[in-house]
């Protein structure tokens, strides 16, 4: 049996400090309404992969207008998840030892995100100069979730390119990165 995905509280603590600093206070207690528990988590804390996403999700219905697709809602809660992850301390390690060397950065995204998730692996290998294929395996996230959360990332490195994404197996999902 796969160990249930989970990440680090301090991540998710990052996605509610976003939404009280865009949206105030209200917006908070709006989204601890529609989660149905209380939103307090300790840094260090193992959150199930689900509850992050199904956050990440609401406060996409509380700050966008107009109401998405269930696929477009994943890729906006990954490109949310992305801007503030990049918020974070652990964030900003990475960046400076990888803004500038994105390829490297997914080469290392096994040991990089092993000081973020428990029981998601990572998978990456170089299909050219300019390419990538990463593999995600034991994900809890919808597919178009990390497709968000990399584009993001790549327009952040500074990079013209396209993620694409597909399942490969229950669970398991195969992003491709390509960049001039």
């Amino acid at each position: 049996m796969a160990v249930k995905p989970t990440i680090k509280g301090i991540f998710v603590k990052s996605h509610i400090r976003a939404l009280r600093r865009k949206k105030g206070e209200l917006a908070v207690r709006e989204l601890e309404r529609r989660f149905g528990k209380p939103l307090r988590f300790k840094n260090s804390e193992s959150v199930a992969v689900r509850d992050e996403v199904r956050l990440l999700e609401l406060i996409v219905d509380i700050t966008h207008r107009k109401r998405l697709t269930p696929r477009q809602r994943a890729y906006q809660a990954g490109r949310l998840h992305f801007q503030n992850f990049a918020t974070t301390p652990f964030a900003r390690i990475i960046f400076s030892l990888f803004k500038k060397r994105f390829k490297m950065l997914l080469l290392q995204a096994q040991n990089i995100a092993g000081h973020v998730f428990r029981g998601v692996r990572f998978t990456s290998q170089s299909l050219g100069p300019k390419s990538i294929s990463l593999i995600m395996e034991n994900n809890d996230y919808p597919i178009e979730h990390f497709r968000g959360l990399f584009q993001s990332w790549m327009t952040f490195a500074g990079l013209s390119g396209s993620v694409s994404a597909r399942t490969i197996a229950p669970k398991t999902y195969q992003y491709i990165f390509r960049w001039r």
